[in-house]
């Protein structure tokens, strides 16, 4: 079922490209799949021995080879609601697999304590579980669901086009959908304008509703004014929802390869690039580690880290001092937050028992291994908020756990799981070394774990962590940072990654930007893939 195939002996020895692709991440993989359709000779190259950057799926070799994980993301989180299925024929014709997961979040009042309520699709399935806890913030759900509905419903059109020279077609779209939901356009503006905690605390009454809009989003300050705007991350959810893929995450990668081979592109793995070749004044090529020097016509897509990108791969002097200082500032560390992986393979099955038990008791009867599982309290994210930015380990680390073979057993020997945890709310400047730290987060992490879900210290056979030193060499990326670009608001649009480069097509001729650091955003989309390559369409005709 699974194809882990290595790509490092691809022959490129006479061979001419019309454009690099420099990433084989899911964007990369997007942007060179559209190119190729449209005829042009495309080459991905790739710096790891696998494909798939961020939603890479692998066997955890050497210690559980036939345990595959997802080595970071798991959801789709604005995938279904792009084009992109459809344009490349994913499913229709290259064989990728998606299922929605619905409730696709459960929050627990804490790992003791037994009460939880469920994150549905439909909020008013969310908001009847809401009602044991307080009517009151029921109602509330309902409303604050309406409101960020139409932001979603605003903003769309435009995450679909350039942010700095948006088509004609996306900003009627949006205007189309500003008049429409003109009455939510007040209080949108004041939950973006708002600090998160703000946000929450004027909304919502009841602890475990006002941990569950906390927890999973640390994406600013909580308390600074304009980290409000993370809750819109909930119009996904509650719009399309959210989807995982059938074979792992890397299903995805896999998918968008053979779409790209079928229209003849290729794609290198094992090939780390040093800098990019430029001849009177445009990028032209990429030599990579080895020394290897490989040429295109038209031009190179990256799709990886733009900070690397603009400071560490171009020729000197290409760059304007204005942009160069710019692109030195990028922020990637400056949150005081980092993010923190663990999967552990385990030798059986396990279950968060007592919580499914009192959910049966409510009459609520869905598989809680399947859906992730959230259990910091409102104060505790607060409190580890500020823990991090003193550079401490946080009392409690606060995230989103699942259970990955419950989606799909074939990941793990037959009556064996998988188990994988992420949290965004980790010290990204510990005051410790890392290996320290390292340690001190996974042995909280676990031990919350093993109350939850009995049994899994004993079933353990192997565990992969990965903190912001870990990520940043698995996936070339500076600082661990999973976003590329630090997600304030005002490194969004025309401000991702910084201004003058938020266009994909660069000042510098040849060069295009793509990846999750390009706009829209971080996350399973596609998107910023798809973007680029039309940028790149329609200026290098």
């Amino acid at each position: 079922m699974f194809d882990f195939t290595s790509y490092n002996n691809t022959n490129l020895e006479g061979k001419t490209f019309d454009v690099i692709v420099a990433g084989a991440g899911h964007n990369g993989l997007t942007s060179a799949a559209y190119l190729a359709k449209k005829g042009l000779k495309v080459l991905v190259l790739e710096a790891h021995d696998t494909p798939g950057g961020m939603t890479a799926t692998n066997p955890m070799t050497p210690e559980a080879p036939e345990h595959i994980i997802n080595e970071a993301s798991i959801h789709a989180s604005l995938f279904r609601l792009s084009p992109i299925d459809d344009e490349l024929e994913l499913s229709t014709k290259f064989g990728l697999r998606q299922r929605q997961i619905d409730p696709c979040h459960i929050q627990l009042a804490s790992p003791t304590e037994n009460e939880s309520f469920a994150m549905w699709n439909d909020p008013l399935k969310t908001a009847e579980e809401i009602k044991y806890f307080s009517p009151k913030d029921a109602k509330t759900w309902l409303e604050m669901s309406e409101v960020i509905d139409a932001a979603f419903k605003i903003a769309m059109p435009m995450m679909l086009t350039s942010p700095v020279k948006p088509s004609f077609s996306a900003i009627m779209k949006a205007a189309g959908q500003t008049l429409k939901h003109f009455k939510h356009l007040k209080p949108i503006i004041n939950m973006v304008s708002n600090s998160h905690a703000g946000l929450v605390e004027e909304l919502f009454e009841a602890d475990i509703v006002r941990a569950a809009c906390l927890t999973p989003l640390p994406f600013m300050d909580f308390k600074v004014d304009t980290s409000g705007f993370a809750v819109v991350y909930l119009a996904a959810l509650q719009s399309k929802g959210i989807s995982m893929f059938e074979g792992g995450t890397g299903a995805f990668p896999r998918a968008l390869i053979r779409c790209l081979k079928y229209y003849g592109g290729e794609i290198k793995t094992g090939a780390p690039i040093a800098e990019m070749i430029a001849r009177d004044g445009a990028i032209k090529g990429v030599r990579l580690q080895n020394g290897d020097e490989i040429f295109a016509s038209k031009g190179v897509i990256t799709a990886f880290s733009p900070k690397m990108v603009l400071n560490h791969m171009l020729p000197e002097g290409l760059l304007s001092d204005k942009l160069q200082t710019r692109a030195k500032r990028i922020p990637t560390n400056q949150r005081g937050l980092g993010d923190y992986k663990l999967n552990i393979a385990l030798k059986g099955q396990i279950s968060p028992t007592r919580h499914i038990n009192w959910r049966k008791q409510r009459g609520w009867s869905e598989d809680m291994r399947l859906p992730t599982l959230q259990w910091q309290t409102y104060q505790q994210a607060l409190d580890a908020y500020d823990a991090c930015i003193q550079g401490e380990v946080p009392e409690q680390i606060g995230g989103l756990s699942q259970i990955t073979t419950a989606f799909d057993p074939s990941m793990a020997p037959k009556g064996c799981d998988t188990y994988w945890f992420w949290s965004g709310l980790i010290p990204s400047q510990p005051k410790a070394d890392w290996d320290s730290v390292r340690d001190e987060i996974t042995n909280k992490t676990v031990a919350d774990a093993a109350i939850i879900y009995e049994g899994i210290e004993d079933l353990e056979i192997a565990r992969r962590p990965l903190a912001p030193p870990d990520i940043e060499k698995r996936f070339f990326a500076i600082d661990g940072s999973v976003y590329h670009v630090e997600p304030y608001l005002t490194r969004f649009g025309p401000g991702r990654p910084m201004s003058g480069m938020a266009d994909y097509k660069t000042p510098i001729p040849g060069l295009y930007l793509s990846g999750s650091g390009t706009h829209p955003s971080a996350g399973i989309s596609g998107m910023p893939g798809r973007n680029a390559a039309l940028a790149f369409i329609k200026n290098e005709k």
